[in-house]
């Protein structure tokens, strides 16, 4: 019973690599959580450096970091095999104003076909061309290219190279018909809200009682505070404090009282001076 766990989790290894065999040296693989969706654009993807009947080393293709995975948690893994996926597909995502003419729009994807069938070295064809979202409000409507290239994702950087290609090819174009989108200016708040009233005990726990308790009334704090507003203080005085702090947040109250006696001392020593 006591190694009962570990003997199914090494033999559930062992039929990965001898069964399975969902990858070879050499493949570029992706590994993630079966609940989860893949990305659109590719996945995170790692090269097979060696693979023994307990364990499997990898090595990111992007940052040459390596890692070692047991074959048993590879046995609950969806794993994406580069090497042995067909082509590759990407999407190019474009935006065009609405009140652009859809004979425009025709235009601007035979350009786009002419560019992609100039180039067969990289692309199969364009595998679609449409509109996927229209946002009337936000004034643009959205397309989305899809390319099938002549590579698999196992050769990941010639794919997104070529797709980096038709990308800066398609806003080249955009502007040079004049169809680029620009975003409508959004409209800014620019007035000053009231501040709320500080809740029980949350002055003292961010070193602010006394500052709470001088604003609220008549006290010699308030009228430092009239002289610097020139006496322009809301009606309502509750409303004067500053907005709330997450009480995870600890001010030392004496860190306060010092900086306000070296100000004291400051001003004392102006007085002494003009005197």
């Amino acid at each position: 019973f006591m190694f009962g766990g570990s003997a199914s989790r090494y033999l559930e290894g062992v039929l990965l690599v001898l069964a399975r065999q969902p990858f070879d040296v050499g493949d570029r693989i992706a590994i993630s959580d079966p609940q989860n969706d893949t990305s659109m654009d590719g996945s995170l993807t790692w090269f097979v450096e060696n693979i023994s009947l307990y364990q499997t080393t990898v090595r990111q293709g992007a940052t040459n970091e390596v890692a070692t995975y047991s074959n048993s948690s590879l046995a609950h893994s969806r794993i994406i095999n580069a090497a042995r996926s067909p082509k590759a597909v990407t999407f190019v995502y474009l935006k065009f104003g609405i009140d652009v003419p859809y004979s425009k729009v025709m235009i601007f994807k035979d350009v786009v076909e002419k560019f992609v069938k100039d180039r067969p070295r990289q692309f199969l064809k364009i595998d679609g061309f449409r509109a996927t979202s229209v946002e009337a409000d936000l004034g643009y409507i959205k397309y989305v290219i899809i390319l099938l290239h002549v590579d698999s994702w196992q050769n990941i950087g010639e794919v997104l190279q070529a797709k980096a290609d038709v990308a800066s090819f398609c806003l080249e174009v955009q502007k040079k018909m004049d169809m680029r989108y620009v975003a409508p200016p959004m409209p800014i708040d620019l007035s000053i809200s009231r501040r709320r009233q500080l809740l029980p005990g949350e002055a003292a726990e961010i070193g602010l009682a006394d500052f709470a308790s001088t604003t609220s009334g008549e006290g010699p704090a308030r009228s430092v505070f009239e002289q610097e507003f020139n006496g322009r203080f809301p009606d309502n005085r509750n409303d004067d404090l500053p907005p709330r702090i997450p009480t995870h947040v600890k001010n030392d109250s004496a860190g306060y009282s010092s900086i306000a006696a070296m100000f004291a001392k400051d001003l004392e020593e102006s007085g002494k001076k003009k005197k």
